[in-house]
């Protein structure tokens, strides 16, 4: 065994201002401060952790007390700059404020100050976590801020911006420190794992870039416990197993089978599997979102490898598969999932099974709703109708020909009314009285020689009584429109 073992994030620490990286702004500022000899009394460094706040605070440290500067860079070869490196230099004084947040720590502070500093330039205090600081210690701390000793440089970094009082922000000249992206930690590891002669691919240096979760720090720390788990091989196959992730195939499945309604039992076959498995199923819930939330954005053509907690080598893959799936229903989809996950974490469930149980009861809840119209399947519907309907009306025969042309006389030819005017005027002038008259021979009129017809054979014989003869014709015309083209006699 390695007595002397180093572990990656010590080892490759910066030392140098050109060793850090994405902080551009930060590293640019401070190296024009020594370019124009305009260095600050007070700074403030506010970022998340392990992006550099402190290596850059010990690297402004060995610059403004290094005996052979090289340009804006400090030698690092020094007596200054070596102490400072091993971190028991007495002009360079770290503070954990989290662990001295008392006034009495900084009463203690305001009276060191005041000595000269012993080997080189400047007393540098660099008081880590300042926000974690009493309000009674941040008021100690005012007036020294504001009128420090010449020789003195204050350098806080804080994690928790807004828990700084504006009085501390005002007398300091403050730095934004960024995440470091996906792809620039994937870059930095791949060149790590040259150095160290480790064997890697492209899927195995994303996992370790995404777990560090824009951490330079704790992205080494996840290499380091990477290579002891895999032995130096950091492959994609190996890193997945480690981290508990079963590959974009299980996802896809899951998927396809919440839609399928002839596939929704193997959803609680994977459920159970997963179970059996030991599998974290609140952690399982969240990474199926995640994935339904990368879905979204490759269909609104938002993916890039920072947004996407997937490797850049299935990105093709999901693009061609659910081209055609319906945006409405993944929303849908991840808002209820979400829920769910949301729930879960408020019961506090105590054991697995207890889990699984509830995603079982969940899932079935989805499937219904799954079942259910969605909005754009009802207007899609509404679509195909309307287009129907505008080809059917299309194809109707054009408006210029008579209707009366194409319509049937209602009675027969035999039986229509001759054209003559009737003499008789105390006869009644209703419509049905007169049609009675024409239709209905007088008793004193001989029936016409015409061959009878089958159906007027059949017919019963009627009497002449005008109201029976209007009850008669009211029967066979019944339901049938009437021309009045046809009685224009009347």
């Amino acid at each position: 065994m390695n007595e002397n073992h180093q572990v990656l994030f010590r080892k490759y620490r910066p030392q140098f201002f050109k060793d850090v990286i994405y902080q551009d702004l930060a590293v640019g500022s401070l190296q024009n401060a020594f370019k124009t000899k305009k260095i600050g009394h007070a700074y403030i460094f506010i970022g998340p952790r392990g992006v550099g706040k402190t290596t850059i605070a010990r690297i402004l440290a060995k610059r403004l007390n290094c005996e052979n500067p090289d340009g804006v860079e400090p030698c690092n070869k020094c007596l200054s700059c070596t102490e400072i490196t091993k971190g028991n230099s007495n002009d360079v004084m770290e503070i954990d404020a989290a662990s001295n947040s008392g006034v009495d720590n900084i009463r203690d502070l305001r009276e060191n100050v005041k000595f000269n500093a012993m080997g080189g330039k400047y007393r540098v205090y660099i008081l880590d976590e300042v926000h974690m600081l009493s309000s009674a210690a941040f008021n100690a701390l005012l007036k020294t801020l504001e009128e420090p000793p010449p020789h003195v440089v204050f350098i806080l970094a804080t994690t928790e911006y807004h828990k700084i009082p504006e009085t501390i922000l005002s007398r300091c000249q403050d730095f934004h420190f960024r995440k470091v992206p996906v792809a620039v930690l994937q870059q930095y590891v791949e060149t790590l794992c040259v150095k160290e002669n480790f064997k890697f691919d492209s899927e195995g240096l994303f996992w370790i870039a995404k777990k560090g979760d824009g951490s330079v720090r704790d992205t080494l720390s996840f290499m380091e416990q990477a290579v002891v788990f895999t032995d130096g091989n950091l492959t994609g196959v190996k890193l997945r197993k480690m981290i508990g992730y079963h590959g974009i195939d299980t996802f896809i499945e899951l998927l396809e089978d919440i839609l399928d309604p002839a596939r929704s039992a193997k959803i609680f076959e994977k459920l159970e599997t997963f179970f059996q498995e030991g599998m974290d199923l609140i952690k399982f819930t969240w990474d199926f979102l995640e994935f339904l939330n990368s879905l979204l954005l490759i269909k609104d053509n938002l993916a890039d490898r920072e947004s996407l907690n997937i490797p850049v080598e299935d990105l093709q893959k999901l693009k061609l598969q659910f081209r055609e799936l319906d945006r409405e229903v993944l929303i849908l989809l991840a808002e209820n999932l979400f829920l769910i996950h949301e729930k879960m974490n408020q019961m506090k469930l105590r054991s697995s099974y207890e889990v699984k149980v509830y995603l079982e009861i969940q899932f079935r809840k989805l499937i219904l709703e799954r079942e259910k119209p969605s909005v754009s399947g009802l207007l899609a519907k509404l679509a195909d109708l309307t287009k129907q309907i505008q080809s059917d009306i299309g194809n109707l025969p054009e408006g210029g020909e008579k209707e009366t042309e194409t319509r049937k006389p209602l009675i027969p030819e035999a039986k229509r009314p001759s054209p003559q005017i009737p003499t008789n005027i105390n006869k009644p002038t209703s419509a049905s009285a007169a049609l009675d008259e024409k239709l209905l021979p007088s008793p004193q009129e001989t029936p016409k020689a015409a061959s009878p017809t089958p159906e007027a054979e059949t017919k019963p014989k009627t009497s002449a009584d005008p109201n029976e003869m209007e009850k008669l014709l009211k029967e066979k015309f019944a339901g049938m429109e009437v021309d009045p083209g046809q009685f224009k006699n009347l």
